[in-house]
């Protein structure tokens, strides 16, 4: 028998979970059922240890040239040993490092959705949990960059121009501005709490239940609507938080238990993070003043920004995004978010837009009337480019997050716990090609996490909006 770790080939890496450690070891489990499995005959070998270290997981991939072998050991994180002998690609070790941690991600989503969450903040009142969110769509016209807010209005220009064809164009443009300048106050109503320099920290409670037990949850919803887990809520906070006590984990433990809901202190996980100071300490690497921070009481991870200029920022935060990533990941988010404001990257978009628009009814129209004949193609081809002019700006307040942070992994693997599902279906070439050319104004979160783990040199990085124009159409030529 080999020993594992006796390869000159071999790759090591470690990971964090968010899951309570009595959990960790069923991490093991998790990737024999979806990914090892799923190999069929190319698994050659497989066998689970356990020594005084912990519990580990242990197979080899057999290939045409050669093979790799894998051995994951379980404990409070995750240690991943990756060797390989014979002619194996490069590129083949980087896409099982992918799969396995694309697993641990899975996981991790699996076991928040079969969990209950509740959500304070520091000297503010609580708020009824929106259980099993779905995204709202005014939510999302706010969001993403402000690119949906075109989209929605396109169609509101359409009946404008039906009523008043001679004024629709000059009406549209005012109206998607004035739409502009109340962005930020519009992303603040959307928010559920006021960030400030009083109300600091957000706490989130979260309790994984067995899912059986996460059925019955449901059931017991169903029969005492959706205000019974805010009863729970409201109950723990006026038994700790307003009482200017900590959050008990007896406390919350005795609630749920006299609610029905069986109690097991290793499954309570308690996690708090200091927003405002996360949004100061960037604010300040940015060198702009501290804008509005609200939290979103959603468990959809999602974080945006919006408002004309720095001077009216406002950064939202859900409290999903805070339970998904840890306090590193959430700075650099937020990084991000703020070279957007930094950037003005709405106005930009907005300018883009209202000038095409203009451009097409004024110019293109009367000289080459033929576009009256193809409109649908003319508008995909236009909606197009600016969705990839969004990508720029995109790339853009990635790199200036990594420069600011000097930590680029730290958005790198931000990207890669929210967006696993997407890592996945960019596997495929067809879709990652999609993915370049969709109205989307990310460029693929695979290209980004890329971009991210590779940047060498960030001191040197003079120009962050060039080279990332630079960097993004080099991707998409490469994704051809």
């Amino acid at each position: 028998m080999y020993s594992w770790k006796s390869f000159d080939n071999v790759m090591v890496f470690t990971l964090y979970t968010s899951v309570s450690d009595a959990y960790v070891p069923l991490v093991l489990d998790f990737i024999y059922d979806t990914y090892v499995l799923p190999l069929g005959n190319r698994i050659m070998r497989v066998e689970k240890v356990r020594d005084f270290i912990g519990e580990g997981l242990r197979f080899t991939i057999s290939l045409e040239n050669g093979f790799i072998h894998v051995e994951v050991r379980a404990f409070k994180i995750l240690e991943f040993t990756i060797s390989w002998e014979g002619l194996i690609d490069k590129s083949l070790i980087d896409r099982v490092k992918e799969d396995l941690i694309i697993a641990v991600r899975m996981f991790e989503d699996n076991f928040r959705r079969s969990s209950i969450f509740f959500t304070f903040v520091e000297n503010s009142s609580p708020i009824p949990e929106r259980f099993k969110a779905k995204t709202r769509v005014i939510e999302r016209i706010f969001t993403d960059s402000m690119i949906l807010f075109f989209v929605v209005f396109l169609a509101i220009n359409m009946v404008i121009f039906a009523l008043s064809p001679f004024y629709a164009p000059i009406i549209i443009v005012l109206f998607q501005f004035c739409i502009l300048l109340c962005s930020h106050k519009i992303i603040m109503k959307l928010g559920d709490w006021r960030i400030t320099d009083v109300s600091q920290n957000v706490t989130v409670v979260q309790y994984h239940l067995f899912p059986d037990e996460y059925r019955t949850v449901l059931d017991m919803i169903r029969v005492k609507g959706r205000d019974w887990l805010y009863q729970i809520k409201r109950e723990i906070f006026e038994r700790t938080l307003a009482q200017s006590r900590g959050l008990d984990p007896n406390v919350i433990g005795d609630v749920l238990q006299r609610n029905g809901i069986f109690f097991r202190p290793e499954d309570l996980q308690i996690k708090t993070i200091n927003v405002y100071r996360l949004v100061k300490e960037a604010s300040e690497e940015f060198n702009l003043p501290m804008p509005r921070v609200v939290i979103s009481n959603t468990i959809i991870p999602n974080a945006a920004a919006s408002g004309v200029g720095p001077s009216f920022g406002v950064v939202m935060i859900t409290a999903g995004l805070l339970t998904a990533l840890e306090e590193g990941e959430v700075y650099a988010v937020v990084n991000h978010e703020l070279s957007h404001l930094k950037g003005r990257d709405p106005v930009i978009l907005f300018a883009l837009s209202a000038f095409e628009y203009l451009f097409r009814l004024y110019v293109l129209l009367p000289i080459a009337p033929a576009l009256f004949f193809i409109p649908f193609l003319y508008f995909f081809f236009i909606m197009s480019a600016i969705f990839f002019i969004g990508k720029f700006l995109e790339a853009k307040s990635d790199l200036e997050a990594a420069v600011k942070t000097r930590q680029p992994q730290l958005l790198a693997e931000s990207l890669r716990k929210i967006g696993y599902n997407r890592l996945r279906l960019e596997r495929s070439p067809g879709f990652k090609f999609e993915s370049w050319l969709g109205w989307d104004p990310h460029p693929p979160i695979s290209f980004r996490i890329n971009r991210l783990e590779n940047l060498k040199d960030l001191d040197n990085i003079k120009h962050p909006l060039l080279k990332s124009i630079s960097d993004v159409v080099k991707g998409f030529i490469r994704s051809f």
